[in-house]
């Protein structure tokens, strides 16, 4: 057998080295494990799937056993596979075509899209630990004026640091413009991820009558004033006036003036 086709040689759990070449495995997980995580990142799309169907079958209508073993619904006790059906189209309907309940939906719907997409660029960018490849835990998410907020739970030998290395990767991930990492003060395992899509303070959001007095136009387009018939005479703008120089400070010493060239020279040295 030759030299130079000696074994591995194993160090650890999930590691084995070959001549020079250290190569880190992932160690096999608990099935149970795996299924509670999956379980618990998709919390929001269970929660939402359990209580449609909940509604559904709470609006079905009863049963009762029938002859040859079968069962029939008593009719008066619930509403008719069309009809419910046709009520949850029309609720979709309303939730959509309102201002409020839309924006509301959009955004925890966003909120959790970004979670998901958060998480997927931590594991494409390798942000996870040495050993059991586990990438930081998701717990919440949130939306915010600008964007969204997902908090994160960093575990053993992963710091705040790796993290914010890859704020390009996760702004470019969620769609957005920036992405802000912070750690919490108390406890630096947990981190604040803000993703910021939208800038309140645009100047095109603002609308103060600053902006349209200093053009010295007050009735520019898309402005309103409350005395409309009133013509607004524009004042002129006073012209400024200049500082008054203070006068030269006068000598402590009485002697002769500077332009005779004589007296003591002690004030030209």
């Amino acid at each position: 057998m030759p030299r130079n086709a000696s074994p591995a040689r194993t160090f650890g759990v999930g590691k084995s080295r070959v001549d020079s070449f250290e190569i880190i495995s992932a160690p096999p997980r608990n099935p149970v494990v795996r299924i509670l995580a999956l379980l618990l990142r998709l919390r929001a799309e269970l929660f939402v799937l359990a209580l449609l169907l909940t509604v559904w079958v709470a609006l079905a209508p009863d049963h009762a056993p029938g002859p040859d073993d079968t069962t029939v619904e008593i009719p008066g006790t619930g509403l008719a596979t069309t009809t419910r059906a046709g009520l949850f189209v029309v609720i979709a309907l309303l939730l959509v075509a309102l201002p409020w309940t839309r924006r509301f939906l959009f955004h925890r719907a966003q909120s959790v899209i970004t979670r998901h997409r958060v998480r997927q660029a931590l594991l494409e960018c390798r942000v996870l630990n040495s050993r059991s490849r586990a990438c930081p835990l998701t717990l919440w998410a949130r939306p915010t004026r600008v964007g969204e907020v997902v908090w994160l739970f960093l575990r053993a030998g992963i710091g705040p640091h790796t993290v914010e290395d890859q704020a390009e990767e996760l702004a470019a991930t969620c769609f957005a413009r920036e992405c802000r990492i912070t750690a919490w003060p108390s406890s630096i395992n947990v981190v604040r991820v803000e993703i910021i899509r939208r800038d309140p303070l645009a100047p095109n959001l603002i609308r103060s009558d600053l902006f349209r007095w200093a053009s010295g136009d007050p009735r520019g387009e898309g402005w309103s004033i409350d005395n409309a018939d009133v013509p607004v005479v524009p004042v002129p703008r006073p012209e400024p006036a200049r500082p008054v120089l203070p006068s030269a400070p006068r000598s402590a010493i009485d002697g002769p003036q500077p332009e005779a060239r004589d007296g003591d020279w002690s004030d030209y040295v």
